[in-house]
């Protein structure tokens, strides 16, 4: 059982645990691919079958793509990675605001990511982060040179192939007509 290997492991729902095992078992020597060509297929079964579960990878998350770039779409038609009301302040503790935009359009599955592997430190939290990157023009920037001043796609290791993907695709939908993402890659 997946559960139990050292390598894979899926988390949620009985049902989605169940129906997450069953699709990888049917993948023959899943457990002695490498990381990098089993964390693509893991992802493609993720993204095919609409999984719920969970799949960790050495104890990373694998990631989907299709809920990053549809929230993505949604923040493109928008503008901004929030509802578009007036900034407010939020207290935190009795002495400190902290300023915050309106509700985040940006989901916490995006937010997960972009903290978690695009080469940003947590800003108190997803409110947080949006108040420093607020438009999809910051977005942009970020994604050209993150808070490490590299650009997001180099930031991440090679074995995480999953993460690299779903950085592409962001890529392109943000930067759809620049060419300058691609030759960098050629590089």
């Amino acid at each position: 059982m997946f559960r139990d290997h050292a390598q894979i492991r899926i988390l949620g729902s009985k049902a989605d645990v169940e129906k997450a095992e069953a699709l990888l078992k049917a993948i023959s020597d899943l457990e002695s691919l490498p990381e990098p060509k089993a964390r693509l297929i893991i992802q493609k079964i993720i993204e095919d079958n609409d999984l719920k579960a969970t799949i960790l990878f050495d104890g990373n998350s694998v990631w989907n793509s299709k809920p990053i770039l549809r929230n993505l779409r949604r923040i493109m038609e928008t503008g901004t990675l929030y509802n578009g009301k007036k900034p407010r302040y939020i207290p935190i503790g009795s002495m400190l605001r902290m300023p915050v935009v309106g509700e985040c359009i940006l989901s916490d599955y995006f937010y997960g990511f972009l903290e978690g592997h695009c080469g940003s430190i947590a800003h108190y939290n997803k409110q947080g982060w949006v108040t420093e990157y607020p438009t999809v023009e910051d977005l942009k920037a970020f994604f050209k040179k993150n808070e490490f001043r590299r650009r997001v796609l180099d930031d991440i290791p090679c074995w995480m192939t999953d993460a690299k993907r779903v950085v592409e695709e962001v890529e392109r939908m943000l930067f759809p007509l620049q060419s300058f993402m691609k030759s960098k890659q050629n590089v």
